[in-house]
């Protein structure tokens, strides 16, 4: 009998031990500047930048915190914290992210807090969300290496939006191609002599450059194949009246660049995201589905999901306390600390 016993002991501890699952492994410690940290860093950069449809494109300015967990059956899931700064490139430009231009802190300078979670499996990363929100550099902090710099319009200020249509008239002018704004990205009024400078994204459409002009609500953005967008930079300069004999009213400078077409899936559905859905460009009091481009909407976030498939993440508990070590996080920061 006891034999038997021991014998109906036996196998519910072999049965246990064949369907308990094998312990994961405990988390990596990686630090910030590791090359690949900065790997999972790249691929959630280029993923923010191909699924934001405002503003301009991203580069990582620090990694301010990275964790590592084990992933069953295989694979580690990467949690990232990265501070970005804004370009000069807007996100429908076909130029590549690491090869625009910085946007110094003396034009107003943006930065986005973006936090990332990563799949790496069989040695490649796939971004499964993504979360920004971001804002504006102080005007203390712009004031101090340069004094009396102007800073940021609101999108929706009409001098702003006036001189935007103002130079998409003249570049229309010029044009067989009719245009229409498909956003205003960027403005900066100065005070003497009255300027204002800004930015917009065009598109264009089925309509000549007059009747754009005439008859603007007849007028349809070009999808598909035949779409094309392009990016402008506007300056209107009022004249006092009188203080140049002959001299116009306004000055008027305008240049645009018109992009070869690409066929890509997010900026495939920019005209409806922007036109169809009337979704505004970032502005004061508005919510924004945008990954990183809400600068008068400090609180707008937009959380790009894709599926993860298998077993959810397991987090192992550790017993031993770890002693104080060198700061492996956050990481160096590549261009100027914004606060």
């Amino acid at each position: 009998m006891k034999s038997l016993l021991s014998l109906v002991l036996l196998g519910l501890i072999v049965a246990c031990s064949a369907v308990s699952p094998p312990l994961l492994a405990p988390p990596r410690i990686l630090a910030c500047d590791d090359p690949e940290t900065e790997h999972a860093a790249a691929v959630s950069v280029n993923h923010i930048n191909d699924h934001n449809l405002h503003g301009y494109k991203q580069v990582v300015n620090r990694i301010e915190k990275v964790n590592v967990l084990p992933r069953r059956p295989h694979g580690e899931i990467f949690f990232l914290e990265l501070d970005l700064l804004e370009t000069d490139c807007h996100v429908l430009s076909p130029v590549p992210a690491v090869n625009c231009t910085v946007r110094e802190r003396t034009n107003h300078a943006v930065k986005a807090e973006c936090d990332v979670k990563l799949l790496k499996d069989n040695g490649i990363f796939r971004v499964l969300a993504a979360k920004c929100h971001s804002s504006l550099d102080s005007a203390e902090d712009v004031a101090k290496p340069c004094l009396g710099c102007p800073l940021l319009s609101h999108l929706n200020d009409p001098e702003v939006v006036k001189a935007a249509h103002t130079g998409l008239n003249t570049f229309n002018a010029k044009n067989n191609t009719g245009y229409t704004i498909l956003e205003i990205s960027r403005g900066i009024k100065r005070v003497y002599p009255i300027t204002v400078h800004v930015e917009f994204a065009i598109a264009a459409t089925n309509c000549s450059a007059k009747d754009v002009q005439e008859h603007a609500t007849d007028c349809h953005v070009l999808k598909g194949d035949e779409a094309q967008f392009g990016f402008c930079k506007a300056t209107v300069i009022q004249n006092l009246p009188g203080a140049v004999e002959g001299a116009p009213l306004e000055e008027i400078s305008v240049s645009c660049t018109i992009f070869e077409h690409e066929p890509r899936k997010a900026h495939a559905h920019l005209a409806e995201h922007h036109f169809g859905k009337k979704i505004p460009s970032p502005g004061v009091g508005h919510t924004i589905l945008d990954l990183a481009h809400s600068h008068n909407d400090t609180h707008a976030s937009h959380e790009s999901h894709s599926a993860e498939a298998g077993v959810p993440v397991g987090v192992v508990k550790r017993s031993v306390v770890l002693g104080p070590g060198p700061q492996i996080c956050p990481g160096r920061i590549r261009h100027f600390a914004l606060d």
